[in-house]
């Protein structure tokens, strides 16, 4: 196990610049995930970290020792592939005991840990089988156990569950989590997936153009997100964004947009929100954060707004209603229960103790 370290890592290709300036610390036994769009970087930044891809500038550290011109095979990484990568021509045992042959470890301690890797991801029965007759997910327990057999300091995943099925990622993304806690490797594993961001990770890279926008555990970046980019990205549905005008009314200060009126809870009256006051800004909440008014108990004075409901999906334990809100679109996440049809009017009530604020020009955080 070790830690790893970016300071400034940087990777171009020509004049174009695939990773700008990356500075990562990930402690020893840490489960990190980059996450983030096609193009924004993240498979580069793994790559240069397995030593498949020269770094252009910066530095990268693993267990305290600069392995900026160190080759791949003395890194003492293992990396899982997308594609998974194994020998067809190979059955399971020998795939996974390829690269320890390689290494020239005696036999009977190659077959112990492939024995007891393979017991572990129960592909134990599996040994004598080609990887043609295997599934998906089997074919990816292979590799991963291929990766583990080697013992290495620190694991790379470079979006390994993207080729299966729905419900197998559900599946394997438990399997990983169970891994990682009997393992206890530093891994570090790239995904264009938030869920998958959300529910491996001890702390999530969100990256975009190159450069990682804000690094943190899920339930901050969740809560706190820096930006509106992040804010949208981490979500399912995504964060709803209105503009609208902070506007100060009877010693209150209210949130004023073409279809809403609504008061911002005192406590996120900051001098740094006061600054704001008079000026335009850009409401965030997310759809989980906004009721009907019949479900609501407490008094929503000042946090309903009306909306006619464009769309309706039905997804058995929760019920996304689009709404138009005087030519914003708000997307609501419901009580399933609730007999809400296209057409209809419907008071929204927001859970103000939960919204965002983002500045209109910068789209930083305001709170």
């Amino acid at each position: 196990m070790a830690e790893v370290v970016l300071k400034e890592v940087t990777k171009k290709f020509g004049n174009f610049v695939a990773v700008n300036r990356v500075s990562l610390e990930i402690q020893d036994g840490e489960f990190v995930v980059l996450v983030g769009p096609s193009g924004c970087g993240k498979t580069t930044t793994l790559r240069m970290i397995a030593g498949l891809e020269e770094v252009t500038e910066g530095e990268i550290y693993i267990g305290g020792r600069l392995v900026n011109d160190v080759p791949p095979k003395d890194r003492d990484i293992a990396m899982v592939f997308q594609n998974y990568a194994l020998y067809p021509h190979m059955d399971v045992y020998n795939n996974m005991a390829f690269g320890l042959k390689l290494r020239k470890v005696p036999k009977k301690e190659i077959d112990r840990r492939v024995r007891e890797v393979a017991e572990m991801l129960g592909i134990a029965d599996k040994l004598r089988a080609k990887p043609r007759e295997l599934s998906g997910g089997q074919r990816q327990r292979v590799a991963l156990g291929r990766a583990i057999v080697r013992n290495p300091k620190v694991f790379l995943f470079d979006e390994p569950l993207s080729n299966l099925d729905a419900k197998l990622r559900v599946r394997m993304r438990a399997e990983l989590q169970e891994l990682h806690q009997r393992l206890k490797t530093t891994s570090i594993y790239v995904t264009h997936d938030q869920v998958e961001a959300m529910t491996l990770g001890h702390r999530i890279a969100v990256m975009k153009d190159g450069q990682v926008l804000q690094y943190d555990s899920p339930r901050v970046i969740y809560d706190q997100p820096a930006n509106m980019f992040v804010a949208g990205f981490i979500g399912s549905p995504p964060m709803n964004f209105v503009p609208a005008r902070l506007v100060r009314e009877g010693g209150k200060v209210w949130l004023v947009g073409r279809g809403f009126k609504l008061w911002v809870p005192p406590e996120k009256v900051t001098p740094e929100v006061e600054t704001y006051i008079g000026k335009e800004v850009v409401f965030g909440i997310r759809p989980e954060d906004i009721r009907t008014l019949d479900t609501v108990r407490e008094p929503p004075e000042g946090r309903t707004f009306q909306g006619r409901v464009k769309v309706r999906e039905a997804l058995g334990d929760e019920l996304i209603v689009y709404a138009d809100v005087a030519g914003d679109e708000i997307v609501a996440k419901l009580d399933p229960r609730l007999p809400i049809s296209p057409g209809q009017e419907i008071t929204f009530v927001a859970m103000l103790e939960h919204m965002h604020l983002f500045d209109r020009e910068t789209e930083k955080a305001i709170f």
